[in-house]
């Protein structure tokens, strides 16, 4: 049995912090390991973040075309979050709205292009004094495996993390309708 739950969030930095709380509401009651359950919380965290940082979907610092565009971007940006239950397995998959366009290098952050502009998170290895670079590494250590695919017009970035699963005897049989919780406001 498989159960899907999709949600799609505004691009503001509250957004990680609803996206956590609605994987919450579903996770609790079919998912009885609670370690499992914050790892997703922390996964989810960090690549909504991720995405409405480093991308158009929350409009990106490093957007070049001005301040104005990129606080509308940031206003009517979006991501997309799918949430896949399996009995032993959390699927998390983040999409964002794609990158602003430019060639190779990397930002400030830590994310970086190829040669031909695609954006790719890259797992770094930041300087202990710096305030940002670590999201990934938590990402790739608490997942089984993760990876992304897509291109400037849209990223996603999907993790795989395991589970025991919740026993009927506890009541937390999963539902066969997929229903979502009440979403919380933006």
């Amino acid at each position: 049995m498989c159960e899907l739950f999709i949600r799609t969030f505004p691009g503001i930095p509250a957004s990680a912090a609803h996206a956590r709380a609605w994987a919450t509401e579903i996770l609790t009651p079919r998912i009885t390991d609670d370690e499992a359950i914050g790892d997703t919380q922390l996964v989810i965290s960090e690549l909504v973040t991720n995405a409405l940082h480093h991308t158009t979907s929350g409009g990106s610092e490093h957007d070049t075309t001005g301040r104005a565009e990129a606080r509308l971007r940031a206003i009517l940006g979006r991501v997309h979050l799918r949430l896949f239950l399996t009995p032993r397995r959390i699927r998390v998959e983040v999409t964002d709205a794609g990158t602003v366009s430019r060639t190779g290098g990397s930002s400030p952050h830590g994310d970086s292009w190829d040669d031909a502009g695609a954006p790719g998170p890259i797992v770094r290895c930041p300087d202990p004094d710096a305030e940002h670079g670590r999201g990934l590494a938590l990402v790739d250590h608490l997942a089984q495996r993760w990876f992304s695919r897509g291109d400037n017009s849209g990223r996603t970035v999907t993790a795989d993390l395991t589970h025991q699963p919740a026993s009927t005897a506890q009541g937390a049989a999963p539902t066969s309708t997929g229903a979502a919780p009440t979403p919380h406001p933006p």
